[in-house]
């Protein structure tokens, strides 16, 4: 068997029919999980606070979690949200590599209001049936783990155990539903939070100095009367939103002059991409998706697509009030507005506000950047397989919009398995897209190296997994298929076009 390791071959079994019900815990109760609570890293009241984390204990993080149609105030003013332990964002995660996560989750959700309707595959649908998945981990897509095909219910509860591996990649990952249908619409009202499993680029000297930030973007939308329930106020990328950090609308963020903050950013929204700019400041991107780049990267702007993760080293050069900003831009054919995200504060050095003891980073890495041991180059000798995707959109009367996104001419059907490939396999892939739209295509389980970008070499080699596909153009990337065996897929993460059919099956066989 190809493996890097002999673990997690007997995940424990989870039923995908009706009638999902608690599992039995694989250990007793005890003291398996640390909370830190929500709070400014430098001890300023009106700063921006880290959202609430979860930690690890001893090699387990065990929780409990639900997502609830939760009384929430946005800036356009008073609604109900689908969110995380009545948090937005949810919780974050704080994990090791080899640890396992074991979630009781709840879906307290009311009852579907389309319930006695049938469902009709890539119309969206039921919006109150859900699931977890976890985005980016290198887990198994079987049973209780990393499983996408579950349809959780209200009402119903599920016990998730999902097992690292003792080598996982260190870095930002997230959380969020999964269930093809819904969601778009979870997915717009909030529920997901941030992942963080440790290692590598925090051991880097440079980085473990500096005070580390989690900022989550998100753009919330809210129903005409409450709880959102229709994918309209969804399907239009120009339509008027308002941009959250943590969950604030337009927070201050502070930084002392001089100082180098390590931010981890995650763009949760379900659809925009989101350019990020601080004029005035210096940005250095050292990581994307979680994976270290080569070397720290100086930028004025760089772009996150739905579903991507960066680390990012801001230096503060002088006083001052700067603005974190989402530039203008066209998303395809969409012409989207600038959005001011955050006041970046950078206040002396020796504000008596921040007590003595805070971490103060002063500098940026210059050398090279550790790797992810386990994330190899994959050269061309090493490909075993080519295969062509080509992503598509065609008229369907009857479906939303009367639209249904395709991948090889064909939208998304849960019986099919559009690739069949053998446990240890490598092989390349070309995404080609035909359409108006950039498409930011994510894949479970297994990252990628991207090698080229409309046949331009990225130099830079990163493994990521979720990569924007330009509009009517192309992307080349290349993957291993190892440890795991199963069912999972590959989809946009532009999410009204993985609920409307921009989705794949991927079975990998023994």
């Amino acid at each position: 068997m190809v493996t890097r390791r002999g673990l997690l071959k007997g995940s424990a079994a989870a039923t995908l029919a009706a009638g999902i019900g608690p599992l039995p815990w694989l250990v007793s109760p005890s003291s398996a999980m640390e909370t830190v609570t929500s709070k400014s890293p430098v001890g300023i009241s009106d700063d921006l606070a880290n959202p609430m984390e979860i930690h690890s204990v001893n090699g387990r993080l065990k929780a409990d979690f639900y997502m609830e149609a939760t009384d929430y105030t946005l800036p356009s003013g008073p609604t109900k949200l689908r969110i995380f332990n009545a948090s937005l964002p949810g919780p974050t995660l704080r994990l090791k590599p080899g640890d396992t996560l074991e979630l009781a989750f709840e879906n307290r959700m009311p009852p579907n209001k389309d319930a006695r309707k049938p469902v009709v595959t890539n119309v969206p649908n039921r919006f109150n049936t859900t699931n977890v998945h976890y985005h980016g981990f290198h887990v198994s897509p079987r049973g209780n783990s990393d499983n996408v095909y579950l349809q959780i219910e209200p009402g119903q509860s599920f016990n998730y155990v999902v097992q690292l591996p003792v080598d996982h990649p260190a870095g930002n990952y997230w959380y969020h539903p999964h269930r093809h249908g819904s969601v778009s619409a979870q997915i717009a009202s909030g529920a997901a939070g941030m992942a963080i499993i440790t290692g590598t680029l925090d051991d880097v000297p440079e980085i473990a100095d500096a005070i580390e930030r989690v900022l989550v973007l998100q753009a919330p939308i809210a129903g005409i009367d409450g709880l959102l329930e229709s994918e309209k106020p969804i399907w239009p990328l120009d339509a008027e939103r308002d941009f959250l950090v943590n969950g604030q609308y337009r927070p201050k963020i502070y930084i002392r002059e001089g100082e180098v903050q390590h931010w981890r950013i995650l763009n949760a929204g379900d659809a925009q991409f989101i350019p990020l700019r601080a004029d005035g400041l210096e940005m250095h991107l050292v990581g994307l998706d979680g994976n270290p780049l080569p070397m720290a990267q100086q930028t004025d702007e760089f772009t996150l697509a739905p579903g991507n993760r960066a680390n990012l080293l801001i230096k503060a050069p002088k006083t001052g009030t700067y603005a974190l900003k989402r530039p203008a831009f066209m998303q395809g054919k969409a012409s989207l507005p600038e959005e001011h995200l955050a006041d970046i504060i950078v206040v002396a050095a020796d504000d008596p506000r921040i007590a003595p003891g805070i971490k103060f980073g002063k500098e940026i890495p210059t050398g090279e950047l550790p790797k992810n041991e386990i994330l190899t180059d994959i050269n061309a000798d090493e490909v075993t397989v080519k295969r062509k995707f080509v992503l598509g959109v065609k008229d369907v009367s009857g479906f939303f919009d009367n639209t249904e996104f395709t991948i090889n001419g064909r939208g998304f059907d849960p019986r099919r398995d559009d690739v069949v490939a053998k446990l240890g396999a490598v092989e390349e892939w070309t995404l080609i897209n035909t359409t108006p739209f950039p498409h930011p295509l994510h894949i479970h389980v297994n990252p990628f190296q991207v090698i080229d970008i409309n046949g331009e070499p990225d130099t830079r080699k990163p493994w990521m997994d979720t990569i924007a596909v330009p509009a009517a153009g192309t992307v080349t990337f290349r993957t291993r298929f190892v440890d795991f065996t199963g069912r999972y897929v590959m989809h946009c993460h532009i999410l009204p076009h993985e609920d409307t059919g921009m989705m794949i099956n991927v079975n990998i066989e023994v």
